[in-house]
């Protein structure tokens, strides 16, 4: 059935960004033709140098002939004695390079119309013969490095010198009134008077009109300026600002097209991300993560076995044992003509962190350390009295002649009083000898919800580099208190690399990651602390352990009879301190490779690169404890073979090993204007998962529950084991082309083999073509002079996802085991027979299926104007996920398990804009970017056209139905609220309701519900669009959509001199959610829990206005129902985080003798301003919701 998306079509989005972009490219061309030359436009030509280097003054000019058509007329002796000029791999303007060459010399230059530049000596004042004033010092960038290559040269003089290999410099100046003049091709020039001054320490700021981003992309990396495909990179300077455990959670705001969900306030929660839409309801739509070069896979339900740490919290996430302090970026590659390197694993994108490795100069020692505190929000509820009224006004309001207060509630025709306490609620009968009259409230928010809970992080790297080697070695240890008591995380780490040139030739390498965490899981998510009845205490003196028993300690037989009703709960403090629950994690990651460069221009690299991942839920529960829970057994049934025992113990192990070994070429050549890289490139993997669970319930010492163990006892223990297997095999290559940096051409192929799908289906092709025009290096162009860039860019690519059948064989058939049939006359008068054990085949095998496949087109342009202070990257895409393997409902009458099908498709359409402006006033710089994406998603085929229910592996339930977005919500409609009877009577006589049994027993304050569809019809199958006049299950509606419209982020920057501030914020737009724990906090239909402050604005008869409906026993109008009625506007705007740093001058620094190179001290927040109409704490989750946080801290280098 096709209907239409919910929202505002993309195309209204579409249409106006499109026009933008063709009145942008078009207002370039009016612009290139229509303005006259000005004198000097020739200054603007780009020169490109590709490697870093030495040059004298002639051999600039030489490359600058050989990239332009301009010829130098100049004396012979002019450069006489120069020194060179030290040149970063980059591009830069003509006249810009003339300019850093000139500092060094003493001329003058000047272009003309006819391509010819003239050198002459600058006039030079006479030299008076005086004592001459020795200067030296050390020069730096701004992470203390020091900088080898820098030209000092005395202001109108050809004095001159350069820094060594440790940043270190001297010269002797004429006079006290010398300046200075500090130069470095991709830094900022700096002018320094001497003055009195003997030693002058100098840091260079890095100068965007120079800088050329390395951008790190599949099997290689590139300039950005050369890129063709879609990709977003977050850098070390960017990371630093955050103080998230997971480094993902950088992505947020920072990057166009990307979308990270929080999915819970829990330290060790893994982000949900999704890159430029949803790519399947079926399996994981992550994206694909790369860890300097190796693939790292998350254990997800999907594909591997998962251990739930807890019911309320998703899969661990791997990724906080990373340390954000040894990142050196994280590229995000967005569309398929980049991602297609990685064939089947590049699907729903690609994450590729690349670690930081030692920086040219000595030994560098770091240290950095924050420590701060963070808290959550709290639910206000119902106190005692207003607990007491509600249940009270509940059954006031039944008008069902079978429910009654005394029977239903007090329990008052109970056989006994153990029946009654057990199964009733006598605690609110005043006649009753358990009646509560004490109207004291125990908030369990109070004691269960840590205020100011403390965060901490400590870190320290040494590193260093030579001419052939550099190294780079890092430990850290984080300890996250959360602020639900009983889920603290601590993790340690410990990471090196080392790379060697041991000949021009040869290369090698060698990288180790190290991560073990701890934490501990007896913690309750706010949704069940909530709803506690608030006269149920959390402590109790007089019990040996201080806590509020939940049940009557037994006098003889064990009896669970509840002291506080039948709204009684686990005392979850009691739980947390008598018994233990941790989760730990370890993580060994290694990479070894091997580079020959057996010519020039060939690069042969093969890699080894191993990953170890052991995880161990241990559980220990004591019977003491029992007694806390109203379910609690009898402890001497607890166990039944071992009715001494103490307690139970549990650990549950998970092992993976990935092993993935690569070997590719990449040979480089130019021919004049022409540049090609060709890449191939083989990548073999292989991962392997076991789970290992033992068990044991006669545990007779319980002193130390650190220290449990249980000997082979076969009547208590129990023991499993199991593993699942996968493997890809891929060949890749890739042909990049450029044409004098103006036209660029990338094309990709690569066949995979996935051991997911049968023999003759295994293999996949996947293809990519990407191109790019830079307009701003055409000659038209050249009198544009607020242009410094402009390309256009374009592509097509494809890659594939098995994840939803990969390591479950899906076209082979498991046996099952342990049955088997009795043949009739065993043949010794037997007239049963004789039982003979069999196997059975249990799955529905599918021998044709086939890989999912994406399909990405697009088109974008990126500009840099006004001299690189203003950038916009605009890009219009379409995905379409075609084949999706989607698991098929079969007839029970089969007698198998389902089958997975090619059967769904999936589109996402959408529009992502990014504007940065940076700049400065004298000693004040500042920035702003903005980024905006719009998407709409589409579910475009399904099997037989059925709509059908799917949970990912965040256990995020999808309805799926062809032409509506993968994330509606499906339910009824709200009509309103009756006020008189006669309303609910011509209601109920014009359009039955088949969720209300009984319309007698609806009453004024009760809500009604929309009749929006009809039964199916044979043109319909599934529901008519045209209402029936009755409301049952075919009425259910699209009422939402959690798949925000848009997503924004907002960055501010600014520095004054040591001083530097930032914002990032994050937003998302139209966007809804079911509240569901507004709809346990305002359900009023039964006597157990207590209920939000937010009901004491309930419909009654003296408050008809309410939208909220009354308070009645059983809900015999179906008030409750899956509906509108709770599905609530999501969007919010919020401040990711924010940090003011100070950084301690070097002229400071410098005066205690070098043992300090850099120093910087910063306050930062996160989540501190927070805008939402969600009628809750947190739109993202409620149950555990996003901390605010405060942290000071500092980061020195030695």
């Amino acid at each position: 059935m096709k209907t239409k998306p919910n929202g505002v079509p993309i195309s209204l989005v579409f249409r106006p960004l499109i026009t933008i972009m063709k009145i942008f490219i078009f207002l370039f061309s009016v612009i290139s033709l229509g303005v006259n030359p000005e004198k000097g436009f020739s200054q603007n030509k780009i020169i490109t140098f590709d490697s870093n280097g030495k040059y004298s003054i002639e051999e600039v000019f030489e490359i600058v002939k050989k990239q332009t058509d301009y010829t130098f007329i100049y004396k012979s002796d002019l450069f006489k004695n120069t020194p060179k000029i030290e040149v970063r791999k980059g591009r830069m303007k003509v006249g810009d390079l003339l300019g850093k060459c000139a500092i060094l010399t003493n001329f003058d230059f000047s272009f003309t119309e006819t391509g010819t530049i003239f050198l002459k000596e600058k006039p030079v004042r006479p030299e008076t013969k005086i004592v001459q004033q020795p200067i030296r010092g050390t020069i730096t960038d701004n992470d203390g490095v020091p900088l080898a290559g820098v030209n000092i040269i005395e202001k109108g003089t050809t004095n001159g010198t350069m820094s060594d290999f440790d940043g270190d410099y001297s010269i002797n100046v004429s006079s006290s009134d010398a300046i200075l003049v500090f130069s470095y091709l991709g830094y900022h020039t700096q002018e320094i008077s001497v003055q009195e001054q003997g030693t002058i320490n100098i840091t260079l700021e890095e100068s965007a009109s120079t800088l050329e981003e390395v951008v790190v992309i599949g099997f290689g990396s590139k300039l950005k300026k050369d890129l063709t495909g879609s990709v977003s990179v977050v850098s070390s300077a960017e990371l630093e600002k955050t103080a998230f455990a997971s480094p993902q959670f950088a992505l947020q705001g920072n990057t166009t097209g990307v979308r990270v969900i929080n999915s819970s306030g829990d330290p060790n929660s893994q982000p949900e991300i999704y890159v430029r839409g949803i790519g399947s309801w079926q399996g994981n739509a992550q994206p694909l993560y790369v860890i300097d070069g190796q693939i790292i896979t998350p254990p997800t339900a999907s594909n591997l076995d998962l251990i739930g740490r807890s019911g309320n919290q998703p899969p661990p996430n791997l990724f906080t044992m990373i340390n954000p302090d040894d990142i050196e970026s994280i590229s995000v590659l967005k569309d398929a003509s980049s991602a297609a390197i990685y064939g089947s694993r590049g699907a729903n994108g690609v994450v590729l962190i690349t670690t930081k490795k030692g920086k040219l100069g000595g030994a560098k020692i770091e240290y950095s350390s924050h420590y701060g505190f963070q808290n959550i929000g709290r639910f206000d509820m119902l106190n005692t009295q207003q607990y007491k009224d509600l249940v009270q006004e509940m059954y006031a309001n039944n008008r069902n002649p079978n429910i009654t207060i005394e029977n239903q509630l007090y329990g008052r025709d109970a056989a006994n009083d153990v029946t009654r306490r057990i199964s009733f609620s006598p605690q609110f009968d005043p006649e009753s000898p358990f009646f509560i009259s004490d109207n004291t409230t125990y908030d369990w928010q109070d004691d269960l919800v840590k205020k100011n809970a403390i965060t901490e992080s400590y870190s320290v790297k040494v590193s260093g580099a030579n001419e052939n080697t550099d190294y780079y070695l890092g430990i850290g240890y984080d300890n996250i208190e959360s602020n639900l008591r009983g889920n603290e995380l601590r993790t340690y780490r410990a990471s090196f690399n080392i790379n060697s040139k041991i000949k021009n030739w040869l290369k090698v390498g060698l990288n180790y990651k190290f991560a073990y965490q701890q934490q501990d899981t007896e913690e309750v998510g706010l949704g069940s602390l909530t709803t506690v009845a608030p006269w149920q205490p959390l402590y109790d003196a007089s019990n040996e352990f201080g806590f509020a028993t939940v049940l009557d300690p037994p006098s003889d037989a064990w009896e669970r009879t509840k002291k506080y009703g039948e709204g009684s709960k686990r005392n979850y403090l009691a739980f947390a301190d008598l018994n233990r629950g941790i989760f730990e994690n370890s993580r060994q990651i290694g990479q070894g490779y091997v580079e020959i460069y057996p010519v020039k221009g060939l690069t042969l690299r093969s890699s080894l690169n191993l990953d170890y991942v052991s995880q161990d839920r241990i559980s220990t529960r004591t019977y003491r404890t029992n007694i806390f829970d109203p379910a609690g057994l009898d402890p001497k049934d607890a166990s039944p073979n071992a009715p001494n025992s103490l307690g139970s113990f549990e650990s549950r192990a998970n092992y993976f090993y990935n092993y993935q070994f690569d070997f590719s070429a990449v040979y480089e050549k130019s021919f004049g204007d022409h540049r090609f890289v060709l890449t191939t490139a083989l990548q073999d993997q292989f991962q392997r998962s076991q789970n290992k669970n033992l068990s044991g319930n006669n545990i007779s010492d319980i002193r130390n529950l650190n220290r449990i163990g249980f000997d082979n006892d076969l009547d208590n223990n129990s023991s499993f084991t199991g593993w699942n297997e996968r493997a890809w095999l891929g060949y890749v290559g890739r042909l990049s082309y450029s044409f004098s940096d103006r036209y660029y051409l990338d094309g990709s192929f690569r066949r995979d083999a996935s051991s997911g799908l049968a023999p003759d289906y295994r293999w996949g092709s996947f293809y990519s073509l990407s191109g790019a025009w830079r307009v701003s290096s055409e000659s038209f162009m050249e009198n544009v002079n607020f242009v410094n860039d402009f390309k256009i860019r374009a592509g097509y690519g494809e890659a594939g996802n098995d994840e939803a059948a990969v390591g479950k064989y899906a076209y082979l058939s498991g046996v099952a085991t342990g049955g088997g049939s009795v043949r009739l006359g065993s043949g010794d008068g037997n007239g049963l027979g004789t039982y003979y054990t069999a196997a059975s085949l249990k799955d529905f095998p599918n021998e044709t299926l086939e890989w999912e496949v994406a399909e990405t087109k697009y088109i974008g342009f990126d500009a840099t104007l006004f001299d690189y202070k203003l950038n916009i990257t605009m890009e219009v895409y379409n995905r379409t996920q075609a084949g999706i393997q989607q698991i098929v409902n079969l007839p029970l009458s089969v007698g198998t398990n389902d089958p997975i099908l090619n059967v769904g498709e999936l589109e996402n359409r959408g529009v992502d804009l990014q504007i940065g402006y940076n700049d400065n006033i004298g000693n004040f710089t500042y920035g702003v970017t903005a980024n905006v994406s719009f998407l709409e998603n589409e579910v475009t085929k399904l099997y037989n056209d059925q709509p059908l229910y799917s949970q990912n592996q965040f256990q995020r339930t999808y309805r799926v139905e062809e032409g509506r977005s993968l994330g509606h919500i499906w339910g009824y409609k709200v009509g309103g609220i009756f006020q008189t009877q006669s309303e609910i009577d011509a209601f109920y006589a014009a359009t039955p309701d088949s969720g209300v049994q009984d319309v007698s027993f609806v009453a004024p304050g009760d809500l009604y519900f929309q009749d929006v569809h009809g039964d199916p019809t044979e043109e319909e199958p599934f529901y008519s669009s045209i209402p029936d006049g009755q409301i049952n299950s075919n009425d259910q509606t699209e009422i939402g959509n959690t798949i925000p419209a848009y997503t924004y982020g907002l960055n501010l920057n600014a520095g004054y001199k040591g001083f530097d501030l930032s914002f990032n914020f994050y937003g998302e737009g139209d966007v809804q959610k079911y509240n569901y724990n507004r709809a346990v906090h305002e359900n009023m239909s039964n006597a157990g829990p207590n209920y939000g402050i937010s009901v004491l604005d309930r419909w009654t008869p003296s408050n008809t206005t309410s939208t909220m409906p009354r308070a009645v026993i059983g809900d015999p109008a179906g008030n409750n129902r899956f509906s509108d009625r709770y599905v609530e506007n999501a969007a919010f705007f919020r401040l990711n985080n924010w940090q003011l740093g100070y950084t301690v001058p070097n002229s400071f620094l410098r005066k205690l003798n070098d043992p300090v190179n850099s120093f910087r001290i910063y306050v930062s927040g996160q989540n501190n301003i927070y805008i939402y109409d969600w009628k809750g704490i947190d739109p993202t989750n409620d149950n555990f919701p996003l901390p605010k946080s405060f942290m000071m801290g500092f980061n020195v280098s030695f």
